[in-house]
């Protein structure tokens, strides 16, 4: 379906994604966490006092020790990050989330920074021989903590925005799939509509010239040929629909002789835009069908297109005595037609006697 086909493709394609997004994100996060905790070492080291640096020994053993620091809050928030892809799924679009798995993942994360804490301190104390403040183990554990409860927190929050963005996908194609079904419903009656009209000039024909009503049959056959052709497309091109109404046109003046008339004003420049199938079809009949065509009157149809890319249909107004009693669905569909494919309306307008429709046409 065509109409689902690009959101289809973009929903499979961002669920392919998420998790190499999932951690790329999850090292900037990290690394932002690891700077905003140690904003201020970093801070003194970028704008610090000249004097402090020219004494190089010390200032090799502070940064060695602040250095340690910042990496091993990096690497508790990436494992913390890496623990909750498991643990909260928040790539996951169709894995629920619930209290109780939210307090699982705190009370793992609080369980694995505690065993960390021990071993990453260890560790540390190999790297750093320098001597420690007084209470520095009791700070090393709360940053830690400090640090995966951010994790979490950050976790969440990604799990949010993409549930959003996933539902938002989703409901664009429920929408999409919802506008096909109704496009197709609306060509599904079209057709009929064309067939009836058609098959009830055939009868007249029949009755008043016997004669001709075989040629009218083979012209007939081409142009149910079309929109049978035409039913499997959404669009066709102006130049392909000008071709049938070639054919659609003989029909007509074999029922009007010269009575009826069709002048053609069609630019070159817009030969390639598209319109849904039938639509100049549906026009002309809607013309034939509220106006006198006699030879007192004869009905003159003006096809044309305009400077800003429309195409305009127009008759003078030539009312009957008797208005015919139609099925009102041929302009009516028209315009539902035009207002899913482009989200534009036709124009109608009924000014100086002269009845016009206008449709915007679709440049690809």
């Amino acid at each position: 379906m065509p109409f689902t086909r690009a959101v289809s493709f973009n929903l499979n394609k961002m669920q392919t994604n998420t998790r190499k997004q999932y951690f790329i994100i999850a090292l900037l996060l990290s690394l932002a966490i690891g700077i905003t905790i140690h904003f201020p070492t970093v801070m003194s080291y970028l704008f610090g006092d000249e004097g402090e640096r020219r004494h190089g020994e010390r200032f090799i053993v502070s940064f060695t020790h602040n250095g340690v620091e910042f990496l091993i809050t990096y690497i508790v928030a990436l494992l913390m990050f890496t623990l909750n892809f498991f643990i909260l799924k928040p790539v996951d679009p169709h894995r629920k989330l619930n209290l109780w798995k939210i307090l699982l993942a705190v009370g793992l994360t609080v369980i694995s920074v505690y065993i960390l804490n021990n071993w990453l301190y260890s560790v540390k104390s190999i790297l750093d021989t320098g001597p420690g403040p007084r209470g520095h183990r009791d700070e090393f554990d709360y940053t830690n903590f400090f640090v995966s409860a951010l994790v979490v927190g950050c976790v969440l929050v990604i799990r949010l925005i993409y549930q959003k963005q996933i539902i938002n996908l989703e409901n664009e194609k429920l929408r999409r799939e919802a506008l096909q079904s109704q496009f197709e419903s609306l060509k599904n009656q079209l057709s009929p509509h064309f067939l009836f009209n058609s098959l009830t000039a055939l009868k007249t024909l029949i009755r008043e010239a016997p004669e001709t009503a075989q040629n009218y049959v083979n012209s007939l056959s081409r142009a149910l040929r079309y929109t049978l052709q035409s039913n499997e497309k959404q669009l066709v091109t102006l130049s392909e629909e000008m071709v049938f109404m070639d054919s659609y046109l003989y029909l007509i003046k074999l029922r009007f002789d010269t009575n009826l008339s069709i002048n053609t004003g069609i630019s070159e420049v817009y030969s390639s835009y598209m319109l849904p199938p039938l639509t100049i079809q549906t026009l002309v009949e809607n013309a034939i069908k509220h106006n006198e065509i006699s030879k007192d009157k004869p009905l003159r149809i003006h096809i044309e297109t305009t400077a800003d890319g429309k195409l305009s249909v127009w008759n003078d107004i030539q009312r009957k005595i008797t208005e015919e009693e139609g099925t009102g669905i041929g302009l009516t569909n028209l315009s539902k037609q035009f207002q899913l494919l482009t989200g534009e309306d036709i124009t109608i307008s009924n000014q100086d006697n002269r009845f016009r429709v206008e449709v915007p046409l679709i440049k690809q």
